[in-house]
């Protein structure tokens, strides 16, 4: 584990000087594709001016240890994006073999597979850059293949090993870590989660209706794609939020957050999870009703670039079983 608190963010131009100077270190560049003595401030500036582009397909972020810049890393978007390729550097030297390669490689995997929808995340490493290896293969990466003298580095021609993920296995891989204490973990609806997630919507003031109930879920996890997530935390449930998915209309409802636990997060990180999930299942869009005295609720949902259509009206009928039909349903049960 990190010996500091470990965080990524964006980079920014005062980051500049210090890749000039690890970069430029033979030793930090040992395994990397670039070679030191190359590197210039200004290349960093014209480098800087292409990852700030939003067309660019590349995500770069500054790693960070308790405030100080170790190093940086980065996911390389594909045609499709629905791959990309990993790379990553400590270039401060003391803040070697302390975890945070190691660290700073799972949070990227979860901002790829969780955040951005990605379905597959790929790398190449020197065959003899076991350090970098093991700790990949601790976040989950899988050995693909040796390429027998692929790159050529410092006079030489050296093998490279590449390496990769897929969306499943990160999602196996991230169920079975136990969470930090007090960490709120976001995954799918199980049929033992309703007696929580009842009392929830109840707290939130949610009416349940007949169409509200563990069978009615049960059916819905069996017959519709959309997902039906919940966020936890230490066991307690704190947030859900459900999708339902046709094959060509997204709709989200039953987005709730325990009162008690709101302002931190969780309704944000349940949309962007909802959202990208639905995403891949192919939708374009997607739809949600909100009451109009629910101001709170109709901020959130425009600060995710939610728009409020004036001019839809919403109706609904209700069916209420009427005499005859129940006793038609029983005589066709009983001559069955």
């Amino acid at each position: 584990m990190p010996e500091q608190p470990l965080r990524l963010r964006s980079v920014i131009e005062a980051d500049l000087p210090d890749y000039v100077k690890w970069l430029n270190d033979p030793e930090v560049t040992e395994f990397t594709a670039g070679e030191s003595g190359e590197v210039t401030l200004a290349g960093e500036r014209d480098w800087f001016a292409h990852i700030s582009d939003p067309e660019s397909g590349v995500n770069v972020w500054a790693v960070e240890a308790d405030g100080r810049h170790i190093g940086n890393c980065a996911l390389r978007l594909g045609a499709g994006r629905q791959t990309a390729g990993f790379g990553i550097v400590i270039g401060d030297k003391t803040a070697w073999n302390k975890g945070y390669g190691t660290a700073a490689c799972r949070e990227v995997l979860r901002i790829g597979f969780q955040e951005m929808g990605l379905h597959r995340i790929h790398l190449e490493a020197f065959a003899d850059n076991g350090r970098a290896i093991r700790c990949y293969e601790k976040c989950g990466f899988r050995r693909e293949g040796l390429h027998r003298q692929a790159r050529w580095k410092r006079g030489e021609w050296r093998d490279a090993v590449s390496m990769a993920i897929v969306r499943e296995e990160w999602e196996a891989w991230a169920a079975s870590v136990a969470p930090s204490p007090g960490e709120v973990r976001v995954r799918i609806y199980r049929p033992s989660d309703w007696d929580q997630v009842s009392a929830l919507w109840q707290a939130v003031g949610f009416d349940l209706h007949d169409i509200d109930s563990p069978e009615a879920f049960e059916y819905k996890l069996r017959h519709d794609r959309g997902p039906f997530l919940v966020a936890e935390r230490e066991g307690r449930i704190v947030g859900t939020a459900v999708a339902s998915w046709d094959g060509r209309w997204a709709w989200i409802n039953r987005v709730a957050v325990d009162p008690t636990e709101r302002r931190r997060g969780i309704g944000r990180r349940l949309m962007a999870e909802v959202e990208s999930r639905l995403k891949r299942l192919g939708a374009k869009r997607v739809s949600l009703l909100v009451m109009r005295d629910n101001k709170q609720g109709l901020s959130f949902y425009q600060t995710l670039g939610y728009e409020f259509r004036e001019r839809v009206a919403f109706v609904r009928k209700i069916f209420t079983p009427r005499e005859e039909d129940c006793s038609g349903s029983q005589q066709a049960a009983h001559s069955d």
